[in-house]
């Protein structure tokens, strides 16, 4: 029936009921509503009465106690219905009795001797129900579909009748013959579900069942599902299938010995021989499926069906079968696949014994791996099931199929970690599938790898042989798509497991992947690192990314493989990948893993490319940088780094940052954002502080050779700071009012919020990488790269910035001077890198913004006021030379009373004098001329005797 003419039949359905899922309809009967309905107490009393009337008629012809039955069927119905389905009636089962001996012999009449197509209409016509009236036929079939729902004393009632046999061949013949579209029964989905659910009752019934098998209806309907399904009627397909699996779950041994005596499953498997190539794949699935469902839900009672299958060469019509997917273009996997596949998975595990194979596990393997000879789960069996799959792996090439059998394949592994190697001891299917995956498509290469993945990582086993296979695979190459998922797969298996790094040594995986990496490099030289379009995939780069990766996995804590690499003399050919942004991460992953067994190769190497980069390589130099900030952080790396010119090298990365900052920037950095040169700056001064923690010999040699004072001047070219002469400027009124401390402004000049002119921003933010320089946790602050990442651009806005901004940042990481203190971490550490701080205090003052300029000033002049409080920050700085760079870069601030940051310069000069003084700078100290000697001068020399034959004192009295 076509879907518009069951849609018309099912608005003509007028047949009085309701529906629930899974389940036939409640049919009500049609009796008169004159007054109000009796409860259903009086239905079943009134039907009680009736029923006995009508046993009285003994006496009656057959005819006239027929119709005495069918006048009391409405009742009964009405009685059913109104309550709720529970029947109140003690003579039930001679009911059932007399109404399914009625209907039997009604289908009899309506069955003998006719033709198969005329007993089909006559059938359909008997348990039809026309619209304006019940026919006797519909009414019984009613009155017995509710019968057989209640319980198993009454089935035995209906079973006795011989309707089960009657009702399976009526079935037969709905199946067979289809009728002509104006036929209404076919339409008639009410008296479809009621036959249907009858039947399904009665296969719930040992004695129903039995009945099902008195005659050779059962083999007709079986053996035509599987010989006559192109001229089958289709509206009664899905049925007659229901019927059969319940029937099939519903074993016992009369019905596999009905079947075996029947030849059913011989026969069907011929049929469907010959008809695997004319029908469409899902057909011919879901009727192989059938007769293997009969096998599967009879093997736990007999094996009898099961021999019978395999006996009529059932396994290569499994074989054929799956195979006629092979091709198809289907956007789901045929749930007819999913449950034939299903079903030869299941066909694995049938078997008289336990199969028995010799350990041949390989070693080394990994530490929690055991092999076990006692089967503890489900185990494969039967290894002729498994070439079904193995056969359709082998010769399908599309997706979806070969994708269920590898699913099949892990399927089978989580049942047993055994099956495994039962399998792969025989039969080889992994090893096998290694061979022919360059044929396979793309996602079928994907779920295989990820098999072999779940091989070592669930399984915990290192399959040594299969490995070798892929091994060779990316040797041979033969495709980009292959290659490279096989290769990605050998560096997840390889990151694992450091027993890897030596089994893939040994293997020769490490030394094919450097001669790949070496013919690479060379090919780049050749043709000038010409860098890709942006934007298209090119398989070979990313082939070279991950060989480039695996290589840096297989060096990660083996000393032994970096030997190996050097050995090879890599170092040269690594270093040519460090000009590709996509090759560059693992490039230096390489080399810092070589730097366990060469820390000074590594530093010339870096230092060497950091001064050799162009000025738009800023993404190089910072790559490079935090590789380098990595290695620092060992004893070894800061020796080599010392010994390598690193110190210069940094410093010269500084000075090619001259006017980068200013506003406009130089021509040459027209291209390049503030931004991205503060972050280059600060990575240069995490790596100087990098070098110098918690190392004295870089701290003193970076002293003695003046680098500090160099570092002072490479950033005073950078652009943001002013002139030096600009300290002259005019004093301003507001200059008694309390500057913000400096935590304030550094927090505002991180913040993503605020909005300082640029210049005075840049000029804060390198302020602050300073401050932290000097108590040593440059390097170690990660809040400062990321504030620096998530910083708006500065508006620029003189008037906001003079005033001041907006206290509420979102930089709030600044820890203030007096909780450092607390915590104890106020400590300079690098008393040079305050001195710097001091230079650029005169060249923080900006023209166009004069007030926050003096501001600034004055808050840094605190601050390092506050930071020479305790006695032990004024000795090291007194040994930087504190006093004397105060003098030479605030001179003019030291003798202009008048400035706001002459008192805060005095008191800084007291506190550092205090503790000691060279003559020099004392007696340029007083060519100054204080007018306020008695606050001033009058200390010093106070302070001077007082530390008269101090050894800790530097003054020299004597001269």
């Amino acid at each position: 029936m076509e879907a518009e003419d069951l849609s018309k039949a099912e608005d003509r359905n007028e047949d009085p009921g309701s529906k629930s899922e899974g389940q036939l309809a409640a049919v009500q009967p049609d009796v008169p509503r004159g007054g109000q309905s009796p409860g259903p107490t009086a239905l079943w009393d009134m039907l009680e009465r009736k029923f006995l009337e009508y046993q009285q008629l003994t006496h009656k012809s057959p005819t006239e106690r027929q119709k005495s039955l069918l006048s009391l069927l409405p009742l009964f119905l009405k009685a059913w219905e109104h309550s709720v389905g529970i029947i109140c009636f003690p003579s039930l089962q001679r009911l059932a009795e007399d109404v399914s001996d009625q209907l039997a012999q009604q289908l009899q009449k309506a069955l003998v001797g006719k033709p198969a197509e005329q007993a089909r209409l006559a059938a359909g016509q008997l348990l039809w129900w026309k619209g304006d009236m019940d026919q006797d036929g519909h009414l019984l079939l009613k009155s017995v579909y509710v019968l057989t729902g209640t319980d198993s004393e009454t089935l035995g009632r209906v079973a006795e009748s011989g309707l089960p046999a009657l009702l399976l061949q009526c079935l037969y013949l709905f199946f067979v013959f289809p009728l002509d579209k104006d036929e209404l029964f076919e339409s008639d989905l009410q008296v479809q579900r009621m036959f249907v659910q009858m039947l399904l009752n009665i296969c719930s019934d040992s004695q129903g069942l039995d009945g099902l098998l008195s005659g050779s209806e059962l083999q007709s309907l079986l053996i035509a599902t599987t010989c006559l399904r192109e001229h089958s009627c289709c509206f009664w397909k899905e049925p007659t299938f229901c019927v059969l699996r319940a029937i099939s779950k519903a074993q016992n041994l009369s019905i596999i010995q009905y079947l075996q005596a029947t030849d059913c499953v011989r026969l069907s498997l011929q049929n469907l021989s010959r008809l695997t190539d004319t029908l469409p794949a899902p057909e011919v699935s879901e009727a192989v499926s059938l007769i293997l469902g009969f096998v599967k839900d009879s093997y736990p009672i007999s094996s009898a069906l099961f021999l019978e299958f395999e006996n009529s060469e059932g396994y290569p019509l499994l074989l054929k079968v799956l195979l006629r997917y092979d091709g198809l273009t289907q956007s789901e996997v045929d749930p007819q696949l999913e449950e034939l596949l299903g079903l030869v998975v299941w066909l694995t595990t049938c078997g008289r014994s336990e199969l028995k194979v010799f350990d041949s596990v390989t070693y080394p393997q990994l530490e929690g791996f055991k092999f076990h000879h006692e089967a503890s789960g489900v185990t494969v069996k039967n290894l002729q099931a498994f070439q079904v799959l193995q056969n359709v792996f082998h010769k399908a090439s599309d997706s979806g199929l070969c994708i269920q059998v590898l699913l099949a394949i892990r399927t089978m592994w989580a049942w047993n970690a055994r099956n495994f190697f039962l399998l792969e001891w025989t039969l080889q299917p992994i090893s096998q599938f290694v061979e022919i995956m360059p044929l396979k498509p793309a996602p079928v290469q994907a779920h295989f790898f990820q098999l072999l993945e779940a091989l070592v990582f669930e399984l915990h086993y290192v399959p040594h042989e299969i490995l070798r296979k892929v091994q060779h695979l990316i040797k041979e190459s033969p495709g980009p798509s292959c290659t490279l998922m096989a290769l990605q797969s050998i560096l997840s298996i390889a990151g694992g497991d450091p027993l890897f790094t030596d089994i893939f040594r040994d293997s020769g995986l490490l030394g094919l992947l450097l001669a790949q990496l070496r013919k690479q490099a060379k090919i780049m030289r050749k043709s000038g690192n010409k860098l890709s379009t942006p934007g298209v995939q090119d398989p070979e780069r990313e082939l070279t990314c991950v060989m480039l990766k695996t290589v840096v996995t297989l060096l990660k804590g083996s000393v032994r493989n970096a030997v190996v690499l050097k050995d090879h003399g890599m170092v040269p050919f690594i270093k040519i990948f460090l000009d590709e942004e996509c090759y560059r991460e693992a490039s230096l992953s390489i080399l810092e893993q070589l730097s366990a067994i060469n820390a000074e190769e590594y530093m010339s190497i870096i230092v060497g490319a950091l001064c050799s980069s162009t000025q738009g390589e800023l993404q190089l130099k910072l790559d490079l940088l935090k590789s380098l900030l990595r290695i620092l952080e060992t004893p070894k790396g800061r020796a080599a780094f010392r010994v390598s010119s690193g110190f210069n090298g940094l410093l010269s990365l500084l000075s090619d940052l001259e006017g980068s900052l200013q506003e406009p920037p130089l021509q040459a950095w027209g291209v390049v954002s503030p931004r991205q040169t503060l972050e280059l700056v600060l990575y240069t001064l995490c790596a100087v502080s990098a070098a110098l923690h918690w190392d004295p010999v870089n701290n003193d040699f970076f002293r003695r050779n003046g680098l500090f004072e160099k570092l002072a001047e490479d950033l005073c070219l950078l652009g943001c700071f002013g002139a030096l002469e600009e300290e002259g400027a005019l004093l301003h009124s507001w200059a008694d009012t309390k500057a913000r401390p400096f935590a304030d402004l550094l927090g505002t000049a991180f913040s993503s919020s605020g909005s300082l002119p640029p210049r005075i921003q840049s000029c804060l933010q390198i302020l602050g990488f300073l401050d932290s320089m000097a108590s040593g946790t440059l390097h170690l602050r990660g809040d400062l790269k990321e504030s620096l990442r998530t910083t708006q651009g500065p508006v620029v806005d003189a008037q906001k910035g003079e005033a001041g901004s907006d206290p509420q940042r979102n930089f709030k990481q600044w820890p203030d001077l007096e909780e450092r203190m607390e915590e104890g971490d106020a400590a300079i550490m690098h008393p040079g890198v305050v001195c710097i701080m001091v230079r650029l205090l005169p060249r923080l003052y900006h023209e166009d913004h004069p007030q926050l300029s003096e501001e600034i000033q004055c808050s840094l002049a605190s601050h390092i006021q506050s930071l020479v409080k305790s006695e032990k920050n004024r000795q090291v700085m007194c040994e930087a030379g504190m006093l004397g760079t105060l003098m030479a870069s605030c001179h003019r601030a030291l003798a202009t009373s008048g400035s706001p940051l002459h008192s805060r310069l005095i008191r800084i000069f007291e506190k550092l004098a205090s503790q000691a003084i060279e003559p020099d700078v004392l007696r340029q100290f007083l060519g100054l001329g204080i007018p306020s000697p008695l606050s001033a001068t009058t200390k010093l020399l106070d302070s001077s005797h007082a530390h008269r034959g101090n050894p800790g004192c530097s003054a020299q009295w004597s001269n």
